[in-house]
């Protein structure tokens, strides 16, 4: 059981780390962290209107 548990205690950390991430929308601005957000809009791409959800830059 002892084993057991610290397998897990050891498994976990590095499963933490290898699972993909999405990817950060941190700007870094003088050392400080700013994060914009911007709303939902149409964009044209091919001839076609496309909504783009809102998201942060």
């Amino acid at each position: 059981m002892k084993r057991m548990l610290a397998g897990i205690l050891v498994a976990l950390p590095l499963l933490v780390v290898a699972t993909p991430k999405q990817a950060s929308a941190l700007v870094i601005f003088g050392g400080h962290h700013h994060r914009r957000w911007v709303p939902g809009h149409w964009v044209i791409r091919h001839h076609h209107r496309v909504w783009i959800r809102g998201h942060y830059v």
